[in-house]
């Protein structure tokens, strides 16, 4: 027999659960929290809404004259080959 670990978003374990009590062939279903979980947010909503508090009304990209050529010399960096 094989355990399998399986990190899951908090709001997604009950889910997650119900679906694998139903195969046959799964003997158990343990859900172990861990400390880490507990504080970091972990949907990608919220991880976008924290970055997003954090950043406030500062004026990130302000320096930018022209946007359109700032994108274009971002894609050529990309493009380079190493």
């Amino acid at each position: 027999m094989t355990t399998l670990i399986v990190k899951v978003d908090d709001e997604r374990i009950e889910s997650l659960k119900k679906i694998l009590s139903e195969i046959p062939y799964v003997h158990e279903v343990e859900v172990e929290e861990t400390t880490s979980q507990l504080n970091d947010p972990q949907s990608t909503y919220e991880r976008i809404k924290k970055i997003q508090e954090e950043i406030g009304d500062k004026k990130l990209f302000e320096n930018i004259k022209d946007p359109s050529e700032w994108q274009r010399e971002i894609r050529k960096e990309w493009d380079r080959d190493f």
